[in-house]
């Protein structure tokens, strides 16, 4: 059973020596580490931070400063005395997320893989019917995902296994750069199990739609505005969705659309669901900022637009 789990392996031997080398874990995320210090320099000491991210195998190093007097530079030197590692430099291209720098700022795009699926799905190119100015889905999706839960026809295993890679593809894009289409996917995963030709068209169709906006992505400038998050329900079908998303830097930085686990019986009661998905959210996201030292740890304002939602979220007493 042991070669199943390399990864688990690897990671018992590098994080100890991380963390040996000075870097500490943090609490909100064990696989990012980090370490501040002052080093002497000749021009006098500097604050110098070094941010480590890791992925099995793969680490994603952020830093202020590459000098020879720098961390950076004595943690790779370590690093490439400890293993045989390769320093690929600046970074492009980080699991299918495409990483460019622009003035004043830094964009995330996922081009590349959206051709990709395009190609895979749509080889005969973007139907006439779907327009540039398309939305990812109709209003009728919810009312599809509905129809098939409800079907006791058996499903077409063809069907079932194109369906639920169509919409595994989708969940990485909308999971990684492109909350725009969180909704729709989300309502497509609902019916994983269950799929039907028209649920499988709906899918097309946010491939069309990424396709016609391929290069749109998240662009992140330099802000004064501290972290923030807005949450929201639809009370439109039988479970409603919670949708919340969480800004910094002029961007999303967290997002998340799900199936709410309990029927609610009121527009305000799905909207105060949303908030608590959200309110768990926004703590995880101002700790880990506040370890990263992006954030202050003053409360996150959380924003909704129902008025009832409001006056429950802010006095018990309405309950």
């Amino acid at each position: 059973m042991g070669w199943r789990k390399p990864g688990r392996r690897w990671q018992r031997t590098l994080f100890p020596w991380l963390e040996k080398w000075g870097l500490k874990a943090c609490p909100s995320d064990p696989c990012v580490f980090i370490r501040n210090e002052t080093v002497p320099t000749p021009t006098g000491p500097r604050e110098d931070t070094l941010i480590v991210g890791c992925y099995v195998d793969d680490l994603f190093i952020l830093y202020n400063s590459s000098d020879e007097h720098s961390l950076y530079h004595r943690f790779t030197s370590d690093l490439q005395q400890r293993w045989s590692v390769e320093d690929e430099g600046e970074v492009s291209d980080l699991l299918n997320v495409e990483i460019h720098r622009v003035d004043g700022g830094v964009e995330l795009r996922q081009t590349s893989y959206i051709e990709k699926l395009a190609s895979q799905w749509l080889p005969d190119g973007i139907p006439s019917c779907i327009h540039v100015n398309s939305s990812p889905h109709s209003e009728s999706l919810p009312d599809l995902v509905l129809q098939a839960l409800s079907c006791v026809e058996p499903v077409n295993p063809e069907l079932l296994q194109r369906y639920q890679s169509l919409v595994g593809s989708l969940l990485y894009a909308a999971t990684s750069t492109r909350p725009d289409i969180a909704y729709a996917v989300g309502m497509l995963c609902r019916a994983m199990s269950k799929p039907t030709p028209d649920l499988f068209d709906a899918g097309l169709r946010v491939v069309a739609y990424l396709s016609h906006h391929k290069y749109i992505g998240l662009r992140y400038e330099k802000d004064q505005k501290p972290l923030s998050g807005m949450s929201d329900a639809d009370w439109a079908v039988k479970h409603s969705t919670s949708g919340y998303v969480f800004s910094m830097s002029k961007a999303a930085i967290s997002w998340g659309s799900k199936k709410q686990t309990s029927v609610a019986l009121s527009s305000c009661e799905a909207e105060i669901v949303a908030a608590s998905e959200a309110g768990k959210e926004a703590v995880h996201m101002s700790r880990l900022a506040t370890e990263l030292k992006l954030h202050d740890g003053s409360p996150i304002d959380l924003h909704m637009d129902n008025r009832a939602g409001i006056d429950v979220a802010l006095s018990l007493i309405h309950i």
